[in-house]
């Protein structure tokens, strides 16, 4: 409906007149009736398309991907062109990381035997120095232990009394020289009993309390950042995760999955730009190693990147944001954003090959911002590009063909 048919039938409505007392709801009625076709036919006026109206030909030929003004005709007003130029790369966008520890300074503690946590002496992210008690455990298998040992001193000590006997009844010649050697040979056998059951409790590696409870010692100086144990809990050695962690946290790493499409600029060795969450914070790192591989289930490139941490900003296991630097001798071509509109699966722009021809043509382009995009194939420097009404030329093509 158009403004000028609304404006009528608006016009066909009788003029408000005082009614009478029984005919005032029928007019309030009529009256309502008539606003409401006003306002649909205002709406309608406001919302219908502005740059192509339907009765409005087409300034354009069609042919294959190219639009040509026809004979008379003028660019439409929201088509706008401006040439591709040469810049710097644009940054990469952020990456998602995630702060661990690194592996040669960081030292787990197990527990060797065993048994039931006691007592704890620390919680995660405590510091703490090598030897420091961690975990107390009590497990029987210490007293096992013990008695094997002491075992092993009486073997050595019954032996060694049966060799001087021996040798006494050697020399009176009540005994033979054979008799004396088996006994040798059995004192020594009760010698290595007594070292592999002294080795056996030394290489625990622990601070024994009594002959059924043991402490858990750290094995470097550092911070607290994983403990798995609790009042109770059965420990030993069965289990895979370690019953605390130690690490030394002035250095840390750092894991990115980077899309393939940006992996391929990296390489060992170049800075990055750490963003801390919620802060301002901003922390440099290096590029440790870019894998040869990609991962099956994310299909991004694990990066691997380290970075100084003397303030402790960076706390394991926290997220990060990524920047990696550019090289700032690379140069790319750029066109606006806007330039650059999608076609089913490609990427496409709108070339002005001459003053009244626009061609569709099909790039491959890199990096992206707000309001630039990089253009690696497809476009050359100089060339105009349509950098606003883009997609309009591109429904338009669309519905011609």
């Amino acid at each position: 409906m158009t403004t000028q048919q609304a404006l009528q039938e608006l016009s066909a409505c009788p003029a408000p007149q005082a009614p009478p007392a029984r005919r005032r709801w029928k007019g309030f009625t009529l009256g309502a009736v008539c606003g409401l076709v006003f306002a649909s036919a205002v709406w309608s006026w406001s919302t219908r398309p502005r740059l192509l109206p339907e009765h409005a030909a087409s300034p354009f030929d069609v042919d294959n991907d190219t639009l040509q003004l026809r004979p008379g005709a003028a660019l439409p007003t929201l088509v706008e062109t401006e040439p591709a130029a040469i810049g710097a790369a644009l940054p990469h966008p952020p990456v998602p990381a995630r702060v661990s520890t690194v592996e040669s300074m960081t030292a787990p503690s197990f527990a060797p035997l065993s048994g039931r946590v006691v007592e704890l002496k620390v919680r995660i992210g405590a510091r703490v120095h090598k030897g420091d008690k961690l975990v107390e455990v009590r497990t029987p298998d210490l007293a096992a232990m013990h008695r094997e040992l002491r075992g092993a001193q009486l073997a050595v000590r019954t032996r060694q009394a049966i060799v001087d006997r021996l040798s006494q009844l050697v020399e009176s010649r009540a005994a033979s020289n054979h008799d004396l050697m088996v006994a040798k040979s059995e004192l020594e056998d009760a010698r290595f009993s007594v070292q592999a059951a002294d080795s056996k409790l030394r290489s625990l590696m622990v601070a024994q309390n009594g002959d059924a409870e043991y402490w858990v010692l750290a094995t470097r100086s550092g911070t607290v950042v994983q403990l798995d144990a609790m009042p109770g809990k059965q420990v030993g050695p069965e289990t895979d995760k370690p019953i605390a962690t130690v690490a030394d946290l002035d250095e840390v790493l750092v894991l990115a999955d980077v899309p393939q499409r940006f992996a391929a600029d990296l390489s060992a060795g170049e800075h990055a730009t750490l963003l801390v969450p919620a802060t301002k914070a901003k922390v440099d790192a290096t590029i440790e190693t870019v894998s040869e591989v990609v991962d099956p289930d994310r299909q991004t490139v694990p990066v691997r990147l380290r970075a100084q941490n003397p303030d402790r900003m960076l706390r394991p296991n926290s997220y990060v944001d990524v920047v990696f630097t550019n090289d700032a001798d690379q140069q790319h071509l750029l066109v606006p954003s806007s330039a650059v509109v999608t076609d089913g699966d490609a990427s496409v722009v709108f070339v002005q090959t001459d003053a009244g021809t626009l061609q569709r043509r099909a790039v491959r382009t890199g990096m992206q911002t707000r309001e630039k995009i990089e253009v690696l194939s497809g476009l050359k420097p100089g060339e105009k590009v349509v950098t606003r009404g883009a997609l309009l030329l591109l429904n338009a093509l669309n519905v011609e063909e």
